[in-house]
Formats: structure tokens, C-alpha cells, sequence
């Protein structure tokens, strides 16, 4: 019974990361247009990095990888793409705005490929869940 303990207890180490890994595409993509004057701080994308979590003392035995777990956030570029855009409230007296460096075509394959990792560790879950239970229900 403990392997399925550990089934669950490793999805949800996954869950936890797939979390993290959504909520920083959706701020990346919120972000992506935040203009400011060349010179200003800019957004700076994030970016998850995940390893392994290895456990100590488990069912698993010591030194037993028992999920993943977010070991930083790691940060795109400092300097945004400079843009001409004159009628941006943000631009210089030569009229440049800098944007994040952001590519929307990366983060919507990230989201997709968290989102399905997302999926994946559910119902790796749920299964889990649903054969304990049904293991407690068996009759004797």
C-alpha cells in the first residue's frame, strides 16, 4: 500500500511544479506587452526550473527520488527590443519604447505541454486514489 501513498504523494509533487510552471506563462503572456522608456527596468520573463526531489527516509527507500519538485525561476533578459513607436506614451524624445523580450509562440507551447503535464499527474492521481479505495472496499 505504500507504493500507492508514494504514487500519490509523486503526482502531486508534479501538480505542485505544472502549477508554477502555468501561472509564470500567464504572467509572461500578460506581461509581454508592457512598454516602458529605454533605460527603465523591463519585465523580465520567467522561467521554471525543475529537478528531482529526492527523499531522505521513504517507502521508497533512502535516497529514493520521490517526485520533482521547482528548484528556481530563472529570468530572461534584462534589456527589452527597442521599437519605434511615437505614439506610445512611454517613448523617448526619439520616440523608442522598449518591450520584454517575450515570445508568445514559446509560452503558448509551454502552456500547452504544462497543461498536459497538468492533465497527466491528475489522473495518474485519481487512479491511484481510485485502486486504494477500491482495495479498502474488498470483503474478506
Amino acid at each position: 500500500m505504500s507504493s500507492m501513498w508514494s504514487a500519490i504523494d509523486i503526482a502531486g509533487t508534479g501538480v505542485n511544479v505544472d502549477q508554477t510552471w502555468i501561472d509564470t506563462v500567464g504572467g509572461n503572456i500578460a506581461n509581454m506587452n508592457d512598454a516602458v522608456t529605454p533605460g527603465q527596468p523591463v519585465y523580465q520573463a520567467q522561467y521554471v526550473a525543475a529537478t528531482e526531489q529526492v527523499s531522505p527516509a521513504s517507502a521508497l527507500g533512502p535516497g529514493a527520488v520521490a517526485g520533482v519538485r521547482v528548484s528556481a525561476i530563472d529570468l530572461g533578459p534584462a534589456t527589452g527590443e527597442l521599437q519605434y513607436d511615437p505614439t506610445n506614451p512611454m517613448a523617448n524624445a526619439k520616440g523608442v519604447v522598449e518591450y520584454p523580450v517575450v515570445n508568445l509562440g514559446t509560452q503558448v507551447t509551454d502552456l500547452i505541454q504544462a497543461q498536459t503535464s497538468y492533465q497527466a499527474n491528475a489522473k495518474a492521481m485519481s487512479s491511484a486514489i481510485d485502486a486504494y479505495d477500491a482495495i479498502l472496499n474488498i470483503k474478506a
